[in-house]
């Protein structure tokens, strides 16, 4: 299944001319350096620790390849300042980063450390956000009133979700719940912090982030193959060539047990180049008596 030097040829023909996000590094070889790609950071002693599946990371990081922002990794850190500290310094040092995304530890217990981790990271003062702190004093009174709590004061620990690293950028309303989110802007990044709640998280991504941060993206070309009884080790080689001669498009296959079926996915932010890659694909595993179909 080794792709022949024509086939190679009338694929890279199908090509448009590179622009600043596409650089030329032989004949045949080709780099793709992400405009806007994102990580996530994902904090909790309960994650870590295989008590709570990471749900929001997985959801945010399909949103983020839909919406043209796709994810380069996902990092899971326990509550512990000087670990939260580290990884985040790492993902904002990352040059090929631009946007990152950070989930949990916003709540109102002493182990919700992630607003002070971020503000030393960030080297700036923790401020109480007076809007945040209103409607946390509105939320608590009306709770009170409808008899879920027994007093109608303020507590130290609600008043630690208003208390935010200074100079934000923006602060998300969450209409689901008390911690608010943040957006920070540094040196060409983005930064959000999100709350660990799910309804909470999504809300405030769905809601406010996407529309307002995120609109200008280009989503990834996404195209499969289905074969049904396929040996999954016979693509190898070609899976290989492809692999070193069309670097900008991910190549993966998936077998399915239960289904006895092979998915084979092709990922790029060029259609064309895409579809050469799933046609060459088509085309050799005809040869070898497989036929597919498209995903």
């Amino acid at each position: 299944m080794r792709l022949t030097q024509e086939e190679i040829s009338e694929a890279h023909s199908l090509d448009v001319a590179a622009d600043d996000g596409m650089k030329p590094l032989g004949i045949h070889d080709w780099y793709i350096v992400p405009r806007m790609a994102s990580s996530i950071l994902a904090i909790g002693d309960e994650l870590v620790g295989g008590f709570t599946l990471d749900t929001n990371s997985h959801w945010m990081a399909e949103r983020l390849r839909l919406l043209g922002y796709p994810v380069k990794r996902i990092t899971a850190v326990r509550d512990r300042p000087r670990e939260i500290v580290e990884q985040l310094r790492r993902e904002l040092a990352d040059a090929e980063l631009s946007h990152v995304f950070v989930s949990g530890g916003l709540g109102p217990t002493p182990d919700d450390r992630t607003f002070a981790s971020v503000a030393e990271a960030l080297g700036r003062d923790l401020i109480v956000w007076e809007e945040t702190r209103a409607k946390i004093e509105r939320r608590v009174r009306r709770m009170h009133e409808a008899g879920l709590l027994d007093s109608g004061e303020v507590t130290e620990g609600n008043l630690r979700m208003a208390r935010i690293p200074a100079e934000p950028a923006h602060v998300f309303k969450n209409r689901r719940g008390m911690a608010p989110g943040v957006v920070y802007q540094m040196d060409g990044k983005q930064l959000f912090v999100l709350p660990g709640v799910p309804l909470e998280l999504k809300g405030i991504f769905t809601d406010e982030l996407e529309p307002e941060f995120l609109a200008g993206g280009a989503a990834a070309t996404v195209r499969e193959l289905r074969f049904r009884f396929a040996v999954e080790a016979r693509f190898y080689p070609l899976m290989r060539e492809l692999e070193e001669k069309f670097p900008d498009v991910s190549v993966g296959s998936y077998p399915n047990f239960e289904t006895k079926e092979l998915v084979i996915r092709c990922l790029g932010s060029d259609p064309k180049r895409v579809d050469a890659v799933i046609e060459l694909i088509r085309r050799r595993s005809a040869d070898l008596g497989m036929t597919a179909d498209v995903g």
